[in-house]
């Protein structure tokens, strides 16, 4: 398309436009309705209703992409300190909305699409499905289980999006060799379910897997104090993941009916995944680098002049040091999500204005009242359902951090949960949601065309209800086992 042709398109309102355009009108009626016209309860100020309609605007825009993610950020940054939220700057950083903490976890989402980019830039995902194909030899179930675990694994050290990516590719690969079809292969069913539930499950399990669980463990830190070690959220959501991907395996193997593979299927596939060989110089410098740096952040718990966000910066400084050069300029620049960073960047800003102007801590006193005389198994079970049914309705990670972890640490205040707690369940189910092919990670799996909605609707939901139960059961016990 010429240049020409192409700002004749962006100039025409066609259909998409005019959805956007309507979009971003509702977003600002909604955001000029609490800012001007919404009762004020009693004990707030106007500011509480205009960080509730900012973060609704901004939710709206986000969901609708109506206006580019990172645009949307830049609103945050202009409506919060114009309404009186926060200042542009003042001597309390946490009463800013530009602070120095607030470039912290972006800065360490850095080293982790350092150590994605690498990783997925050398055959060692290859290498693991390879390893999973070898364990199910002729067995359906072994092979999806195998899959789902693999898969859960890798994310837990590169993005969910490319786990998911090549998993389900090797996976497909299987099915078209078997000779299946669209529509009607079991096989491939509960492939693209257990690949997909399985990238997104195998993230939490390291502060590295998702960029959400070092945002979460940065907020539970900033607003209660409760510093979550990197080896503490290893401890504690590792084996979890582990035991949801296996739970995902079985399930998605006898929810659909899955048919037989030829011995040739296999065959074709593994013989193309053999193909690597011995280890590379470049894979052996990627994983001496890597143990290195993972050791050194988990010596952090134990020695605190060991800051594994420090650690974080300095890896990924030497990742690019002549000699060890893990990966191009070309390579890291492709793998950074620019947007996301950004995303990250504005939910800081619109969860210190939620917690700052008292309208979290008044939202729980209201629609949660009595909750300090519940079971703790029952208030953390509440947590974890909103913080599901949230991210079922906002589709993006960071969003449903945004609204989600302000409300638990309110709850948090009546309730006695630790912080712990709290940050395990925003990485958890604000980073995982299987009911709806509409999160970007579900999205890369059910875009293949080889499970309809209906069925994708009649079962893909039960990874993410196993995975809410069990962490209501689960983190309270484990957490406390770590000490807080």
């Amino acid at each position: 398309m010429s240049e020409n042709a192409a700002a004749l398109s962006r100039s025409t309102m066609d259909g998409k436009q005019v959805k956007k355009l309507v979009a971003i009108v509702v977003a600002a009626l909604v955001f000029l309705f609490f800012q001007f016209a919404c009762p004020v309860p009693a004990g707030l100020e106007r500011t509480a209703m205009s960080a509730v309609g900012i973060l609704l605007a901004c939710i709206i825009l986000w969901v609708t992409e109506a206006l580019p993610f990172i645009v949307t950020v830049v609103l945050i940054f202009f409506l919060i300190p114009v309404t009186g939220i926060l200042p542009y700057a003042a001597t309390d950083t946490q009463a800013s909305v530009f602070n120095s903490s607030s470039l912290l976890v972006p800065i360490y989402c850095l080293f982790v699409f350092t150590v994605s980019g690498a990783v997925m830039s050398t055959p060692i995902p290859y290498r693991v499905a390879s390893a999973a194909l070898k364990f199910a030899g002729n067995s359906t179930t072994k092979l999806i289980v195998g899959f789902s675990v693999a898969t859960s694994v890798l994310s837990m050290f590169v993005s969910d999006l490319a786990a998911s990516a090549i998993f389900i590719g090797i996976g497909l690969s299987i099915v078209e060799a078997n000779g299946g079809v669209k529509g009607k292969s079991g096989l491939a069913k509960a492939l693209t379910v257990s690949v997909a539930a399985a990238a997104a499950i195998g993230g939490i399990g390291t502060p590295i897997g998702n960029s959400l669980n070092i945002l979460c463990m940065t907020l539970v830190e900033t607003y209660m104090g409760v510093r979550v070690t990197f080896l503490a959220w290893c401890a504690v959501n590792i084996p979890l993941a582990l035991v949801v991907s296996v739970i995902s395996g079985l399930w998605c193997a006898k929810a659909f009916k899955i048919e037989e593979i030829k011995p040739e299927a296999l065959s074709v596939v593994s013989a193309k995944l053999a193909d690597y060989g011995k280890m590379t110089a470049i894979e052996i410098k990627l994983i001496t680098w890597f143990v290195i740096a993972f050791g050194l952040m988990i010596m952090s718990t134990w020695f605190p002049q060991i800051n594994s966000m420090l650690v974080a910066f300095a890896f990924t400084i030497i990742a690019f040091v002549p000699g060890i050069n893990l990966l191009s300029k070309e390579q890291y620049y492709k793998n950074i999500p620019w947007e996301i960073i950004m995303m990250i960047i504005g939910v800081q800003a619109l969860a210190t204005g939620l917690v700052g102007t008292g309208v979290a801590a008044w939202f729980v006193n209201t629609v949660l009242a009595g909750a300090s005389s519940w079971p703790l198994l029952l208030v953390v079970l509440v947590m974890c359902v909103i913080t599901m049914i949230l991210h079922i309705c906002i589709p993006v990670g960071p969003p449903t951090v945004s609204v989600a972890v302000p409300l638990m640490i309110a709850l948090a205040a009546t309730t006695g949960v630790n912080g712990a707690v709290i940050a395990c369940i925003g990485g958890i189910l604000g980073g995982v949601t299987t009911w709806l092919p509409i999160d970007s990670i579900m999205m890369i799996c059910y875009e293949k065309g080889w499970i309809s909605m209906t069925e994708w609707l009649k079962k893909a939901w039960v990874p993410t209800a196993v995975l809410c139960v069990l962490s209501a059961l689960y983190l309270p016990a484990m957490t406390g086992l770590m000490g807080y």
